[in-house]
């Protein structure tokens, strides 16, 4: 991986940073004083490559100065992949963009893809070398960097050894330790083991308590069954005296009232008021009677609305759609006579002008207006024609007579001046104008002869000079000059052509002669207008034949209508359509009225046939109630109505005492079960005043001790059931074996997970002793170079509980430990070695990530600070470095192996 260029919109104290469009070289040399943003440039491309760390506004150190956002970016080309371009934003949440050919993709705050291999922290422990870190690394990076060294042995796809013994030891504690801290399953199974035995104890009690309660409670219920069943036989006796009694009094009562009424089943069908009902029955049949007739009445109004709806008020609603089609139309075609009369004045008003103004124009009349030959002709005219080719008739006729007349005056050569042509030229021309603009021909005219004058005599002075001029140089033999004679005859000639192409335009049109002696923009204007009137006549005839065609059609269809419908057809067509809608109307009103009949007949005659059933139905019930009631009266109607009315008073009485005695006796049956019981034993239905007493004292006295022995059994049913909800001996048993046998398998379990965390322990350690890894030799390579051979190897010691790097040279008697009074130079060197080993190892199979160094030559002398430029030159040329230095002279000794300076303080 490679930085090519950067750019920090704002970061920190950084604002609008850019590197340059040139791409970066693998040495770039960052050169400031303090504080002048070093630090803050390399934690930018530590955040570009991982994200913002912290990922809160408030939070990140490296909020811009400014107050704006946290903003940058960086291209990067990628070994294998291209170019990638890559910007990171921090607002209220972080962002960031990754875009690779073209295609986009959203970072968020993920780290790039490119260095997922190695995590953020061991990339800001080993590959940004600062002064401070180079004195060590901390116990995770170390810890991290021996898995790596693991992975390059081939055990790619296992955990570390350490890892595993850990994680074995923490399982293993998790279930037991020899200290009480911290949770442990073991300890707690014990501490509930003690916990049920404690409660196995009063399980016992529990059970003890619960029989002892149990066998109480027997006794309490057999006594409370014997209180009971005496206090019953009491109540029984009372009962029988007290109410038995009154209840048998009243049903012998109401049985006497039944025998005084007589056999019930004579009067089952009678009302319980016979007279009342009587006379209710004769006047319902009498009021249906009447209520019939009234109905009768009633139905032949409707009947006379149905009757009136006759054939011709059906056959006008029957063509109802045709009816009201033809009223829609008789306005428009009431609309159209008139439009037909005002089109036939029209037209003739117009055949009268077109033979006035064809008298004016034309020699013979226009033969059947629009339809004649010659109207066909004037049609066809081009008045623009006719008007273009009259003006230079006209043109061509001022001139013939201007050079005609200046011909019969013959000025003597060089009269004329040129002044003289030229004033007549130009009033002549501002008259021609004047004229155009106001529309006036005559002025026109004037004007046009005025310039022709002027020009005439122009050409005469001209012809004068030019005439003199041959004479004093000598004629050519053979050739004449041209004379007036001859111009005169050209105008002449250009006079009678242009007067043959007026004709030619009016060729076929029969004009007044005299028209054409001088012809003029008026007889244009005039063909114009009698083209217009053509036209008109023309439109207006067209019209005038379509609404004749129209106004006949409306006329057949009303007479055709009026004979289908049966009407007076001998009427004009202009009185139809109203005799039409008044007789439409009424047909409407007829349909509406013989609808509203027909239905109130169809309600009238149900009314009928309802009242013709009832009063049939009411008669039969009031004949039957005769004859029963006559019945009873031994052939006489009144003294049936009388014995009748008695008897059922009397059932009724009897009735009303049995309702009064169920309804205060609700289990009425249950008494009478009982009454007939001790009427059967012939028990005694009387009993003395004082022996009631005394037997309702005795009731009274077992019903308390009744309640006394019920509250008794209640508070033992609570205590067994109580006692009975709380956990019994056996439950307890059950549960003490099952934990012992839990807390057996647990502590086999963590002996097992010890056993094994030693074993890969020791296995681990024996391994690490036998083969030292190629990075400790790496680190040795480099410490040779850097010292000049005095120290040639790094060794890694981690048996003690020190130090674990030691430094050995061929001048030392043994291993040395990085620790004073080994110089502060020397140690520096020692780790710079093992970080560039580290970083070689850390990213092999992976993206070879950039290199940051912060000021790490500082305790160097001069020889080996030369050594470690060169180390760092020849690195560059396989992996980029950032060196980060506030000293010129250190950036001209990099700049000096083709390091690229960038100046921060500029």
């Amino acid at each position: 991986m490679k930085i090519e260029r950067v750019r920090v919109e704002e970061f920190g104290r950084l604002s609008k940073f850019d590197s340059g469009p040139n791409a970066l070289p693998g040495l770039v040399v960052v050169l400031g004083p303090n504080e002048a943003g070093k630090s803050t440039l390399f934690h930018f491309l530590t955040t570009i490559l991982y994200g913002f760390h912290p990922a809160s506004r408030d939070a990140n150190p490296y909020l811009p100065w400014s107050g704006e956002d946290a903003s940058g970016s960086v291209r990067i080309r990628v070994d294998g992949a291209g170019c990638a371009e890559v910007e990171r934003r921090l607002r209220s949440q972080p962002g960031g963009t990754l875009t690779m050919e073209g295609r986009a993709e959203d970072l968020r705050n993920r780290a790039l893809p490119w260095v997922e291999h190695v995590p953020r922290a061991v990339f800001r422990q080993v590959f940004a070398i600062t002064l401070s870190d180079l004195a060590g690394l901390d116990a995770e990076t170390w810890a991290r960097i021996q898995d790596r060294m693991l992975g390059s042995m081939g055990t790619t796809d296992l955990l570390p050894a350490r890892g595993v013994a850990e994680a074995l030891e923490v399982e293993a504690g998790a279930l037991w330790r020899p200290h009480r801290r911290g949770k442990q399953r073991v300890r707690d199974l014990q501490e509930q083991i003690r916990t049920l035995r404690k409660g196995r104890r009063q399980a016992l009690d529990r059970d003890k308590e619960i029989r002892a309660l149990v066998q109480e409670l027997e006794l309490n219920r057999s006594e409370l069954q014997d209180e009971r069943e005496a206090r019953e036989r009491e109540r029984v006796t009372v009962e029988r005296v007290q109410t038995l009694a009154p209840i048998r009094a009243q049903l012998r009562r109401i049985a006497a009232l039944r025998e005084e009424g007589g056999p019930r089943e004579t009067l089952r069908s009678l009302p319980s008021d016979p007279r009342a009902h009587l006379q209710r029955l004769e006047s319902q049949v009498r009021d249906l009677a009447q209520r019939m007739s009234e109905t009768e009445r009633d139905l032949r109004e409707p009947e006379e609305a149905v009757a009136g709806y006759d054939e011709q008020a059906r056959s006008l609603i029957e063509h109802s759609e045709q009816v009201e089609a033809f009223l829609a139309r008789a306005g428009s075609a009431r609309s159209e006579r008139a439009r037909l009369d005002a089109s036939t004045q029209e037209t003739n008003d117009l055949a009268r002008g077109i033979d006035e103004l064809g008298g004016e124009l034309l020699t013979a009349p226009i033969e059947g207006a629009a339809s004649g030959a010659s109207a066909a002709a004037i049609s066809a005219l081009s008045a623009a024609a006719l008007r273009a080719r009259i003006r230079d008739a006209q043109r061509a006729r001022e001139q013939y007579r201007i050079l005609d007349s200046a011909a019969r005056e013959t000025p003597p050569p060089g009269a004329a001046s040129p002044a003289v042509g030229l004033l007549t030229t130009s009033f002549g021309l501002i008259v021609m104008a004047s004229g155009a603009l106001s529309g006036m021909a005559f002025v026109t005219a004037l004007g046009t002869a005025g310039s022709a004058i002027g020009g005439t005599l122009l050409i005469q002075w001209y012809r004068s000079r030019g005439d003199s001029a041959f004479a004093t140089a000598g004629r050519s033999p053979g050739r004449e000059p041209e004379g007036p004679e001859r111009r005169l005859d050209d105008a002449r000639e250009r006079e009678r052509t242009t007067r043959t192409l007026v004709l030619e335009v009016l060729e076929g049109i029969p004009v007044e002669p005299a028209l054409l002696d001088e012809p003029s923009e008026a007889l244009a204007s005039d063909f114009e207008r009698l083209q217009g009137l053509l036209r008109d006549h023309a439109d207006r005839e067209s019209e005038r034949s379509d609404l004749t065609k129209r106004t006949d059609a409306a006329e057949a269809e009303a007479s055709d209508l009026a004979m289908g419908l049966n009407l007076d057809t001998s009427l004009p067509a202009e009185a139809l359509p109203q005799l039409l809608d008044r007789e439409f109307r009424r047909a409407e009103r007829l349909r509406a009225g013989a609808s509203t009949g027909e239905r109130e007949l169809r309600r009238l005659r149900r009314e009928r046939d309802r009242l013709a059933t009832v009063r049939e139905r009411a008669e039969g019930e009031l004949e039957r109630f005769t004859e029963s009631v006559t019945g009873l009266g031994g052939g006489d109607l009144e003294r049936g109505v009388h014995v009748s009315t008695e008897r059922l008073a009397v059932h009724l009485r009897a009735d009303e005492l049995a309702d009064e005695l169920e309804r205060t006796h609700p289990d009425l049956d249950a008494q009478r079960t009982r009454i007939r019981s001790c009427e059967e034993a012939g028990e005694s239905w009387t009993l003395v005043e004082d022996d009631l007493a005394r037997r309702r004292a005795g009731i009274d006295a077992l019903s308390e001790r009744i309640e006394e022995l019920a509250t008794a059994a209640k508070g033992l049913d609570r205590d067994i059931v109580h006692l009975a909800a709380q956990e019994a001996m056996d439950a307890v048993d059950g549960e003490i074996a099952a934990l012992q046998e839990d807390e057996t398998r647990l502590t086999r379990e963590r002996d097992r997970l010890w056993v094994m965390a030693q074993i890969i322990r020791e296995a681990d350690r024996r391994f690490r002793e036998e083969h030292q890894p190629d990075l400790i030799r790496r680190a040795g390579a480099y410490m040779r170079h850097l010292t000049g051979g005095r120290y040639d190897r790094i060794l890694v010691n981690e048996t003690g509980t020190g130090d674990i790097f030691q430094v050995l040279g061929p001048g030392l008697p043994g291993p040395v430990t990085l620790t004073p009074p080994v110089s502060t130079g020397t140690l520096e060197q020692a780790y710079f070695s093992l970080r560039l080993a580290i970083v070689d190892h850390l990213d092999q199979g992976g993206e070879r990530l950039p290199l940051f160094i912060d000021e790490a030559f500082v305790n160097w002398d001069r020889e080996r600070r030369a050594r470690g430029i060169e180390v760092l030159g020849s690195i560059s040329r396989t992996r980029q470095l950032f060196v980060f230095t506030c000293h010129a002279s250190v950036a001209e000794e990099l700049r000096s192996h083709g390091a690229e300076v960038l100046d921060l303080d500029r």
